[in-house]
């Protein structure tokens, strides 16, 4: 499906190819908020990237101003036995910012 134009909302399957894209691509920056929740919980950035690259977007995009705007999300995969959950924001500038994760 490849990169849809950023001008509307992305449904739920557009923003999960957005991010498998942009994860495949290598385009993604880590919030430090979500640095100190992977130390914090014990999660891996392996475990992390599975889950962008394998999971499902779980919750609907919305527009968010904070952290330098974009479409704010999340998506899940079990992993090690767990349900992994990542929130994201995908960035007008074609990058996914990682924002926590649980």
């Amino acid at each position: 499906m490849g990169i849809v134009p950023l001008h509307k909302i992305p449904s739920r399957l557009e923003a999960e190819s957005i991010i498998k894209d942009l994860v495949s691509k290598g385009a993604i920056c880590w919030s430090k908020h979500c640095k100190e929740r992977m130390k914090e919980r014990g999660i891996t950035m392996p475990q992390i990237l599975n889950c962008l690259s394998k999971g499902r977007v779980t919750d609907e995009p919305f527009l968010n101003h904070a952290n330098g705007s974009g479409y704010e999300t999340a998506i899940e995969k079990g992993t090690a036995g767990e349900l992994l959950r990542v929130v994201v924001c995908i960035k007008f500038s074609e990058k996914l910012l990682i924002i926590t994760v649980y």
